[in-house]
């Protein structure tokens, strides 16, 4: 198979991979098509249980942060043992006929594009779905906020460079063969995703965009260092 970068050959294999994810043919998928309920379901609860006191910005924080959760883990789910030998995953990858840099990025778009886009237009829609037929107690709906009003530029770059990091790290962590090193890492992620996310929030008073402007600062480089030891990691298995 040549190495050389083939646009059709790319898509194919995207399309491939976006099937693979499919609820018929995985529990990952099963678990991406249940993300779409989840906030919608929340917020009807809220409102019944009369707790509903913190408004949609509360809402797409965690709907943005629970499918962040999700696609981060799409690499895990997708080509489970690739650098591992002799495992029916690693025979399995180097069979599809497409090149290194092909496979990593068919992984890497799907897992930081195609994943978190159908999971937010997922909720928007069964959200809009949910206000139409006037289910009672149901309010503050996603798609109703001033959105500008709730959420800053340096916040919104602090979680998606810590989403972009968690998820090329996990594409990293798909190929290292240690278990104690790839364990490790998975739990270093987890902390660094819940972190970025969580951050923006806690921090506040009046250099709070100075010191969110430095810790996405901070992510940038552990972004690059995800990317280029996932890239090598990958480019170098033998098969």
């Amino acid at each position: 198979m040549s190495q050389s970068f083939d646009m059709r050959r790319f898509g194919k294999l995207v399309w491939h991979d976006v099937r693979r994810l499919s609820p018929r043919n995985s529990a990952m998928g099963s678990m991406l098509l249940s993300m779409l309920a989840f906030v919608p379901l929340m917020t009807l609860f809220q409102g019944m249980t009369g707790t509903d006191t913190y408004g949609a910005g509360y809402r797409l924080t965690l709907m943005v942060l629970m499918s962040a959760i999700e696609a981060s883990m799409v690499p895990m789910q997708l080509y489970a043992y690739v650098g591992r030998k002799q495992k029916r995953g690693d025979i399995y990858f180097a069979m599809l006929p497409a090149s290194k840099l092909e496979k990593y990025l068919s992984i890497a778009t799907l897992s930081l594009v195609l994943v978190p886009l159908a999971l937010a237009v997922g909720n928007v829609l069964v959200d809009t779905l949910l206000t139409t037929v006037h289910m009672p107690f149901y309010h503050n709906y996603l798609w109703q906020t001033n959105y500008a009003s709730i959420i800053s530029l340096p916040a919104l770059c602090c979680c998606a460079l810590a989403f972009i990091g968690t998820t090329l790290g996990f594409i990293y962590a798909n190929v290292v063969r240690n278990k104690v090193m790839r364990a490790a890492l998975c739990f270093v992620l987890w902390i660094w995703l819940t972190g970025g996310f969580i951050l923006p929030i806690l921090i506040g008073g009046a250099d709070i965009n100075l010191n969110l402007w430095l810790i996405a600062g901070i992510q940038v480089p552990f972004v690059a260092l995800m990317a280029v030891l996932g890239w090598n990691k990958m480019n170098k298995i033998g098969y």
